[in-house]
């Protein structure tokens, strides 16, 4: 069956774009091991206005880590390993807890004890942003940074989700010394050239070497959309380091969903995808982290998925097991949003996006409650304005100009009571009325007309 929902995931693309200024992204919807639907939107060179293709090569980020937790499952299998294996057996490893040591299995379930050291932003500052003071540059660098980072530990494996890239770089670091190879060697023998994935990549001079591929882009903090270069470095490689399409891609994705020879037994694959580190709720409600992947609900549905970032590209791969489909987006600018690939994944449920995502029909409607309010003859304005998910107010007036964020009094995405924080008083109820197609919003003793 094919998609028949292109021209509406087209206008959704093609708004959310033009909403966060993004310069190019592809993205490939998989149904039953078929790519249903492929498309470059945008530039993947703003210079030259070449347009991205479903063929472009981006880097994937952080879904990244599920192609290292599958390699390290591929040693586990042939018993060189457990996930039980303390970490401080095969590498310079100086800081855990002696009696409950730091593991292969809460190093890929983000469970290590450690919260986020802060590795991959120093490298991505280095590499990609103009540079950063803290020395991160060889292996004995890294060693040097975690093993004076013991008072950081905040609990013992498994106790806590903590998202650590560093764990992910020392996950690399064993799977290098486990078979006597290159990190690149090791994932195009055991992964990429199985799946067919010949572009795929962690390599500059192969990435360099492709035609079709991004030119990287970041908002800089004046929020200008300005050229950069994609981070390589050893030390970011398997945290986040692949470039890939979405295409080849497919094919990854497409093997998790049994639509292909799996690369591992069946049920060390499904241990990947089950959550061993519970997580906080998200705007879909609970879910957990496996090994590389992260596990959630979406509309009732079982949904797998990881977000990657590399600060100058974004990406996001998707799997709904039950309904065997699978969304592969990618993006030449920093992760700015996931409501393309969740939109896709909710077309191919046959579900209306807006109503599937919350947060996408949050968006919408404060987009209508956004803009300029004055009271009578202009003596005092309020101006809102959506900043995604948040609701933000500006009052002008004689006394002086004040912003402060409107919190919802409920979960409602179309909630039009709120909450102002900061006055003498405590928290002020404020709201919107619908009077005759066009809102009021009211302000303790002001009403303010659009």
């Amino acid at each position: 069956m094919k998609f028949k929902h292109g021209a509406k995931l087209d206008e959704i693309a093609s708004k959310a774009m033009e909403k966060a200024s993004a310069p190019g992204a592809s993205i490939a919807l998989l149904r039953d091991g078929e790519i249903v639907y492929k498309k470059g939107y945008g530039a993947r060179n703003l210079a030259s206005n070449t347009p991205a293709t479903a063929d472009t090569l981006y880097g994937i980020g952080s879904c990244t880590k599920s192609f290292i937790c599958l390699a390290t499952m591929m040693q586990v299998q042939e018993g060189k390993i457990s996930v039980d294996t303390p970490i401080r057996d095969h590498l310079p490893v100086e800081v855990d807890f002696k009696d409950s040591p730091i593991t292969v299995k809460s190093l890929m379930s983000h469970s290590s004890g450690f919260p986020s050291l802060g590795t991959a932003d120093v490298m991505i500052a280095k590499m990609s942003l103009g540079g950063h003071p803290i020395p991160l540059t060889s292996e004995a660098d890294f060693y040097s940074f975690l093993n004076n980072a013991g008072d950081r530990l905040d609990a013992k494996p498994r106790e806590k989700y903590y998202y650590l890239n560093a764990g992910y770089t020392l996950l690399g670091l064993l799977l290098e010394k486990l078979e006597g190879e290159q990190l690149e060697n090791i994932l195009r023998k055991r992964i990429w050239k199985p799946l067919g994935m010949n572009r795929t990549t962690l390599m500059k001079n192969k990435y360099t070497a492709e035609e079709d591929r991004m030119t990287a882009y970041w908002k800089n903090p004046e929020g200008k959309i300005v050229p950069s270069e994609h981070p390589f470095h050893e030390l970011i490689y398997a945290p986040g380091g692949i470039l890939s399409s979405v295409v080849e891609s497919c094919s990854y994705l497409n093997m998790y969903m049994g639509n292909s020879e799996p690369l591992i037994e069946d049920d060390l694959l499904a241990e990947m995808v089950m959550i061993h580190s519970p997580r906080p709720s998200t705007i879909f409600g609970e879910g957990g982290y496996g090994y590389g992947w992260g596990i959630m609900e979406f509309n009732g549905e079982t949904m797998i998925t990881h977000t990657g970032s590399t600060g100058v590209s974004g990406a996001n791969y998707l799997f709904v097991p039950e309904r065997n489909i699978g969304v592969a987006y990618l993006t030449n600018m920093g992760y700015w949003g996931n409501v393309i690939p969740h939109a896709a994944a909710a077309l191919l449920m046959d579900l209306d996006p807006v109503e599937a995502l919350p947060y996408l029909k949050k968006q919408l409607f404060y987009e209508k409650l956004s803009g300029k309010y004055t009271s009578y003859r202009d003596i005092n304005t309020v101006k809102i304005k959506a900043q995604g998910n948040i609701l933000m107010g500006t009052q002008k007036g004689s006394f002086g100009e004040m912003t402060v964020p409107l919190i919802p009094a409920s979960d409602d995405p179309e909630e039009t009571e709120f909450y102002v924080h900061g006055g003498e008083n405590g928290p002020m109820k404020v709201w919107f009325e619908l009077d005759e197609d066009e809102y009021r919003f009211y302000y303790e003793r002001w009403v303010f007309k659009r």
